[in-house]
């Protein structure tokens, strides 16, 4: 009888070591719940925090795209700050260009492209005093003229844009366009 006397007491959860157990499952929940609000919110589709910083920097960042799906080379050079500078991720200088570069590869290669598709997943954002780093995926593809016929590309790699701060809320990219 004392065995299931204890057994039903334990069962019925009554007692100081059951409203214990009852004070520790609710503070564990509590604190989950806390944990989960703890988190900035991200910017909608992205993995990055929602900071009107980081909006800013999207909203550039998706001109630049639409610019680009327009081959509008102006738009485009409106975007770029006068310090962008390309290294072409290579070790040989020869395939470096800055600011007026720019102008020249985008027209050269927005001059040969006769179809795109171009989406950009943003993953991470890192500031830096007035600058930002901005690592997204792209996802794209595109159809070239050439003198042999139309030669097809696709784009499906991590990327990094840099951006600098002029003046309270604009961005100018520095590279990565």
């Amino acid at each position: 009888m004392l065995g299931a006397g204890r057994t039903a007491h334990a069962a019925g959860d009554s007692g100081p070591a059951a409203a214990a157990r009852g004070v520790l499952v609710g503070a564990v929940a509590v604190a989950v719940w806390l944990a989960g609000c703890g988190h900035a919110p991200h910017i909608p589709g992205t993995t990055v925090a929602d900071t009107g910083d980081n909006r800013r920097v999207v909203e550039v960042i998706e001109e630049y795209r639409q610019r680009l799906l327009e081959k509008n080379v102006e738009g485009l050079l409106v975007l770029a700050s006068p310090h962008y500078f390309e290294d072409a991720g290579t070790p040989r200088a020869d395939d470096d260009y800055g600011y007026e570069g720019l102008r020249k590869v985008l027209q050269t290669r927005l001059g040969r492209v006769q179809s795109l598709r171009y989406e950009i997943q943003y993953r991470n954002m890192r500031h830096n005093g007035d600058k930002v780093e901005v690592e997204v995926f792209l996802n794209g593809a595109f159809e070239l003229a050439s003198g042999t016929g139309e030669r097809y590309r696709r784009v499906n790699d991590f990327h990094r844009f840099v951006l600098e701060r002029k003046g309270q809320d604009r961005w100018k990219f520095m590279s990565g366009m």
